[in-house]
């Protein structure tokens, strides 16, 4: 995906709604902040938050983007779009409103905010364009590796329906599939060893809820690696212009799974999407 692109949103009356919460359940430059509603202005966070939050856009947008997540089985840290630094900024929680791309998110008291964006490919046949990175997280440095990302990619005209990416096993195999490498482990004894550590991805459960894709799996870095639980959520869109494929990925270690799933899995379905995606 090489388009470079930025453009003025006109206002437009959306034709209906959509998110993961209605149902039972691009590079664009961003000068509009996503509003915080009843909260106090929020403050500059410091140093060391921007490069928190710029670690975690990089792996949300990743291991949510298909077969582009491969690239984090080889680099620690993911490579991100040649753009200025992601803005962090601390907030008090409440409903966030993003102007740009035309969706709401309940956020949770005391967690902080950030923006980026993602360059490279997509795993998403029919998906272009650079992809609009937006991360919430707690506001503690203690809280390593919770997080919730929305990742937005822009995606051609013909695609107004989730099927056309293929249905949700089928997506969610291939999404899966793009970030599992643990073919390397069963290597034959007599083959060299691994230098570096294996990504091992597995696929936990997947649900066409009618609207949105809901993807549940796995990732870890074997061995020696947390494993992580991901909680994907995947909805078609529009912000007046373009259409828009908007995919909700929150994340926490395994062993805290109990402690945040509620928070996680409440933040998804509240996310809805302004306007349905324009045939």
């Amino acid at each position: 995906m090489q388009l470079h692109q930025s453009f003025r949103l006109k206002a437009s009356r959306g034709a209906g709604r959509s998110g993961c919460g209605k149902s039972p359940r691009v590079v664009v430059c961003c000068s509009a902040p996503g509003l915080h509603e009843g909260t106090a202005a929020a403050a500059p966070a410091a140093g060391a938050d921007r490069r928190r939050t710029l670690l975690l856009l990089g792996s949300g947008a990743l291991l949510a983007g298909g077969a582009a997540g491969s690239a984090v089985a080889e680099e620690a840290v993911p490579a991100a779009a040649p753009a200025p630094p992601a803005a962090a900024s601390r907030a008090a929680g409440g409903l966030f409103r993003d102007p740009v791309d035309k969706f709401s998110l309940q956020v949770p008291p005391g967690w902080a905010f950030g923006e980026g964006r993602i360059s490279g490919g997509s795993g998403y046949s029919g998906a272009t364009g650079a992809r609009r990175t937006l991360a919430w997280f707690p506001d503690d440095p203690s809280i390593k590796d919770v997080n919730l990302t929305v990742v937005i990619t822009n995606v051609s005209v013909e695609f107004t329906k989730l099927g056309s990416f293929g249905n949700v096993d089928t997506f969610a195999g291939n999404l899966v599939n793009s970030l599992d490498r643990s073919y390397l482990l069963r290597k034959p004894a007599w083959g060299p060893p691994n230098k570096d550590p294996v990504q091992v991805a597995r696929l936990v459960a997947a649900k066409d809820t009618g609207g949105c894709y809901n993807v549940e799996y796995t990732v870890q870095m074997v061995p020696g690696g947390v494993q992580r639980h991901l909680l994907s959520a995947l909805t078609l869109g529009s912000n007046g212009l373009y259409n828009r494929l908007y995919t909700v990925t929150g994340q926490c270690p395994e062993a805290d799974l109990a402690k945040y799933r509620p928070v996680l899995e409440a933040m998804i379905k509240s996310f809805e999407v302004s306007e349905a995606p324009r045939a």
